[in-house]
């Protein structure tokens, strides 16, 4: 306990034996940032990549509070799965203490959770759609709430709940803080935000969208090859402790799942269609490594936070750079290595290299030998997919930055002429 580096942030004893059981003794660099802020009541956004610990550095300020002073927290997610992750956090700080914390998702027994909160509770994890229905039928009080949590903002905003959001805003009637926290962060939802918040408030923004360093990036080039037997192909070549496979439909998902099954590998499949419990059995069996391989879908998978994940491959690419950000996030969580592999047609090639660009991502080829997976040399391809809105923006970020490097140099150059004179 004497080494645990989170004791500066003054928590709980409880609280360093429960990170100390888990060997986590040193904090991330946002939860360095973070943490102060939350602890003191501030009000703020905080955006920073996946893996980065996001989820305790609010957690383990509001369960602190909690232990002394009753402050009832309501943690917003977007999905069941990233609801549900989120409450196995709090109940593991929370055993064996009196903090009281209820899980509001559909799939479950509505009057259980009716039951909860009528003898009481301190904090609520949960989807926007239970929490409103319990709202609207007189169960849940959100008046009583005074500490507002939304994680994953910009994925609740992409699924459309503008409007569940800002109803529970409106009846947290008696807040003291509110808590942002996203991987990302678009113009819409930090205009939503705003909107929500008087000018007093800080907003805290933190860290550009990028890959970090500790996960590879590459592609394969395969032209017009058959995807499915070049998936398998890559499979005989890499032995994962767990590999995420991202598809793009559920009908893909499904047709993955039954190759792989029918070439004899651990492989559970995670779409839309699945009931909650097909779901929550198919990650668990993931999670516990009963099965090396999950094949999911963008939106069924996002906010999945699983340790071991040491490959992911995408089948075929993400519509968009911010999806390709999430997919690649699945591994080389809190610093460990990962690695992701793509898939692509000379299509699919050009827009990688531009989610590449704009992700500041090391990006190479890569094709199968005799001898293994192997970098691809000399290969020149096809060139990235900008339109001309886009190169234009390219541009001007590259003028913005060398101006910024420039005037970074003088400074440094007059500081050292003056450290000279003294």
């Amino acid at each position: 306990m004497e080494n645990n580096e989170f004791s500066k942030f003054k928590l709980n004893n409880f609280l360093i034996e429960k990170l100390d059981k888990r060997r986590i003794c040193k904090p991330t660099d946002i939860q360095d940032d973070v943490m102060p802020k939350v602890i003191k009541g501030e009000t703020l956004i905080a955006q920073s990549k996946t893996g980065t610990g996001k989820t305790l550095s609010y957690l383990l300020p509001l369960i602190n509070e909690n232990l002394t002073k009753k402050m009832p927290v309501l943690i917003v997610a977007p999905t069941k799965e990233l609801a549900t992750q989120i409450f196995a956090e709090v109940n593991y700080y929370t055993e064996g203490t009196d903090i009281k914390p209820i899980l509001l998702i559909s799939g479950e027994e509505i009057e259980k959770q009716e039951a909860k909160i009528k003898t009481d509770f301190d904090i609520i994890v949960g989807v926007t759609g239970r929490i409103l229905k319990l709202t609207e039928e007189g169960k849940l009080k959100l008046s009583l709430i005074k500490k507002l949590v939304l994680d994953e903002a910009d994925f609740l905003v992409e699924l459309g709940f503008l409007d569940d959001i800002e109803n529970i805003y409106s009846l947290c009637k008696n807040l003291d803080q509110f808590l942002v926290f996203s991987a990302t962060l678009s113009p819409k939802t930090r205009n939503l935000i705003t909107q929500l918040q008087s000018k007093k408030h800080i907003l805290h923004f933190e860290a550009k969208n990028s890959i970090p360093k500790n996960i590879k990036n590459y592609f394969f080039p395969i032209g017009e090859g058959e995807r499915d037997k070049f998936l398998l192909d890559i499979l005989k070549n890499i032995n994962p402790y767990l590999c995420l496979v991202f598809v793009r439909t559920k009908k893909e998902s499904l047709w993955l799942y039954h190759i792989l099954k029918e070439n004899s590998y651990l492989v559970e499949c995670l779409n839309g269609d699945l009931t909650p419990s097909q779901r929550k059995k198919a990650v668990d069996k993931f999670r516990d490594a009963k099965v090396q391989y999950l094949i999911a879908t963008d939106l069924a998978s996002r906010g999945l936070d699983i340790e071991g994940i040491n490959y992911i491959i995408n089948y075929n690419l993400p519509l968009n750079e911010v999806d390709y950000l999430h997919r690649a996030g699945r591994t080389g969580r809190l610093d460990d290595k990962g690695t992701v592999y793509s898939i692509c047609n000379d299509l699919d090639e050009g827009y990688l290299k531009k989610y590449a660009i704009n992700l500041s991502v090391d990006l190479k080829p890569v094709k199968i030998t005799k001898d293994g997976i192997v970098e691809y040399p000399n290969y020149k391809g096809v060139k990235p997919r900008f339109n001309i809105e886009e190169l234009k923006k390219q541009d001007k970020i590259k003028k913005i930055n060398k101006v910024q490097k420039e005037r970074k140099e003088k400074f440094d150059a007059n500081k050292k002429r003056r450290n000279k004179r003294k």
